[in-house]
């Protein structure tokens, strides 16, 4: 059986003739992918952090959690229902083509969901911060349903970083266009993105054209071959890294954050450093794409325990 981290970053579960109910409800979980969406709020969490100086009420911090889950949780399963085709050949377990769910399960969560993280946001916190995740949102579906075959998966990135300025507008709203340093943020944000999708597009079918090797999606406008692929992963996750740690010198985050983070980060240049030599080796692919996440997660996670320790 697929490991549960494994589901639920989106690699799908075992196929079976027939399922029980307790199978069709873990593939409504499957499909919201429980690490990517708590990562995303992680970042929107760390975010807000940053922009208050430290964590606000507790009340504040679970509603605003949740509200990020909630968005994170939609966007995820709007891909999963537009890709319910391209998936019984790419990710046959996950739970639209393994038929854990119907179609239109999985696009009434995903509007639920955000329906649902729109109104807390209303009601929670402010016009700018509402405005910034109808955005993102809006922007994130658009990207699965329209701009991702058209333009390409580095139409991502920029949408991507945008989870850290809904985080950072719940609480510094006034300071989104007259500071630079959320946008210091968006660009950490968007540089791993940069990364962690072009590593993830040769996992995808390799497609042959006039004796080509190409990736199924394009990378920008082009398509590009498996390795031109894996090269700018790499080199997206070397900016990513840098900007991490300049980071953990400009928020005075210390040690805490700096020594972890450094060292998944490498880790994560290591791993995608050798699957860049073999670009076409699934399981090179799958364990680049996973440390690329552990990363950002590793990020989020000590960028939220040094605020909260140190401011």
């Amino acid at each position: 059986m697929a490991s549960i981290t494994q589901r639920w970053m989106g690699q799908g579960n075992v196929v079976k003739s027939s399922y029980t109910v307790s199978d069709r409800l873990a593939g409504a979980l499957d499909i919201t992918r429980p690490v990517l969406s708590t990562m995303g709020a992680l970042g929107v969490a760390a975010g807000a952090a940053l922009a208050y100086g430290g964590f606000p009420t507790w009340s504040k911090c679970l509603v605003g959690f949740i509200a990020a889950l909630l968005a994170f949780a939609g966007i995820h399963a709007f891909n999963d229902f537009v890709d319910k085709r391209r998936d019984v050949v790419c990710w046959p377990g996950r739970p639209i083509p393994s038929n854990r769910l119907m179609p239109r399960q999985g696009l009434l969560l995903a509007i639920g969901s955000h329906a649902a993280a729109l109104s807390i946001v209303w009601f929670a916190f402010n016009p700018v911060c509402f405005a910034v995740s109808a955005v993102a949102i809006g922007s994130g579906c658009l990207y699965s349903g329209y701009l991702r075959d058209r333009i390409g998966y580095l139409i991502l990135p920029p949408i991507e970083g945008m989870l850290w300025l809904c985080g950072w507008t719940a609480f510094s709203p006034h300071t989104l266009f007259s500071s630079w340093v959320p946008w210091v943020l968006w660009l950490f944000s968007a540089t791993w993105q940069a990364g962690h999708i072009m590593v993830y597009s040769p996992l995808h079918p390799i497609q042959h054209v006039q004796g080509v090797k190409l990736t199924q999606v394009p990378a920008f406008i082009k398509k590009t071959s498996p390795q031109a692929a894996t090269i700018l992963g790499f080199v997206f996750l070397c900016l990513a890294s840098v900007v991490c740690i300049y980071l953990g010198f400009f928020f005075h985050l210390g040690l805490l954050y700096l020594l972890p983070t450094g060292i998944m980060a490498l880790l994560a240049l290591a791993i995608s450093f050798k699957y860049m030599r073999d670009s076409e080796n699934f399981a090179k692919g799958i364990r680049a794409f996973s440390f690329a996440t552990y990363f950002m997660l590793v990020a989020r996670i000590f960028i939220l325990l040094s605020v909260f320790l140190f401011f």
